[in-house]
């Protein structure tokens, strides 16, 4: 079994654990079930808290006894297969909720401010053009519009903090649903990997995962464009919105827009090597895992919450529900993403082994240069004519 295998098993078994756990602690009464809503999960709306939250800790249960035997070596490539399977099934999808991407989307805004005034700072720093053409304007604007709005930022950072206080049980169990199904589904395609089949569909992923990642891309496009309308005086998706409420809006576009520029950066040169700006890692290899595990987590919570989120939209009038299909198009973006990711990783991986292959070609070159030398008569390092001196000096 191979370390990476091994390692996503672990890590399979210790999140369902956890979430066996906490279903353990509702079921018991030791703490509120989430589960008290339609909303809260894609089962709830056909049975009733009771049947969800059995379900919830079976499945979690079943996880963490799959993950052991397979640990163990107990449970075969099928067998893998199948664990991974139900689990998807159960913590992506009949347990999944709209509110999953809301919950992820919600953290990436809260962390682009800092985020934009690193990037700038690095432009300050490493490019003299730019410097003051972009960087320091923008820096000085940032200050000024801080200190004029300081009402509305700290009216937004109050709502934030009371939002995340009050839904700090839902945001954790969003997330460690998303780390279950994300850590399984990994599970499940290492089981696969080597059949010709996975061969097969790898191969279809790299030949098109350019036009597969420019189609990812532009998921959270609508999204950012409808939130950036939220700056004039006709918002979308918002009525009679005061200045705090516009700020919020402007980071939701700058989050999602952070996600088209990540998403281009999986075909791009700079997702391969770090830009010369990035403090520390200019000029290195970005490692595989950088790339993937963010992108992978994303695709995971866009595509879990797609089933419910249509179904929602299904439930508004036909021009609503399209409206909200096309604002929030997860039925697309996720698996598209999920490919891109796929194809990256596969592009990085390949192109890895014959950079390894072409070293060790050179090694071998130079080692039998360096034999031909020493059968010559040549010592390394020595032009012919010395050598022959050295000999008759020797003699």
């Amino acid at each position: 079994m191979s370390r990476l295998t091994r390692a996503s098993l672990l890590g399979a078994t210790i999140t369902s654990g956890a979430a066996a756990l906490l279903g353990i602690a509702w079921m018991s009464g030791l703490l509120p079930t989430l589960y008290d809503g339609a909303n809260t999960a894609l089962l709830a709306r056909f049975a009733g808290s009771d049947v969800v939250t059995a379900v919830h800790t079976v499945a979690a249960l079943a996880g963490v006894a799959t993950g052991i035997a397979a640990l163990a070596g107990a449970l075969g490539a099928r067998g893998r297969v199948g664990a991974a399977a139900l689990q998807l099934l159960v913590f992506g999808l009949v347990l999944q909720s709209s509110g999953t991407l809301s919950t992820v989307g919600y953290l990436v805004a809260m962390a682009m401010p800092a985020a934009v005034v690193v990037l700038l700072v690095q432009v300050v720093r490493r490019y003299r053009v730019a410097r003051w053409a972009v960087g320091v304007p923008l820096l000085a604007g940032l200050a000024v519009g801080g200190f004029l709005g300081r009402e509305a930022l700290a009216g937004i950072a109050v709502m934030l903090g009371r939002g995340l206080a009050e839904q700090r049980a839902a945001l954790f169990t969003a997330l460690l649903f998303i780390a279950v199904g994300s850590l399984w589904a990994v599970v499940g395609v290492r089981a696969l990997a080597g059949t010709s089949a996975m061969e097969r569909a790898t191969a279809w992923v790299v030949r098109h995962r350019r036009a597969i990642t420019i189609v990812a891309a532009t998921g959270p496009l609508p999204y950012a464009l409808v939130r950036l309308t939220w700056l004039t005086p006709w918002p979308q998706l918002g009525e009679g919105l005061d200045l705090s409420t516009r700020i919020w809006g402007l980071t939701l576009s700058s989050g999602a827009w952070l996600g088209v520029f990540l998403t281009l950066g999986l075909i791009r040169p700079w997702g391969e090597v770090f830009p010369r700006w990035m403090p520390g890692l200019a000029g290195r290899r970005v490692p595989i895992a950088a790339a993937a595990v963010p992108g992978g987590l994303i695709a995971a919570t866009v595509t879990f919450t797609a089933v419910p989120m249509l179904i929602m939209f299904g439930e508004q009038s036909l021009a609503q529900g399209l409206w909200g299909a096309i604002i929030f198009p997860c039925w697309y973006w996720g698996p598209a993403l999920a490919l891109a990711v796929w194809g990256y990783v596969a592009h990085r991986v390949e192109a890895d082994r014959l950079d390894a292959d072409r070293l060790d070609a050179d090694r071998v070159e130079a080692d039998r240069a360096e034999a031909g030398n020493v059968e010559a008569g040549r010592t390394p390092g020595l032009e012919p004519g010395a050598a022959a001196r050295d000999r008759a000096a020797a003699v």
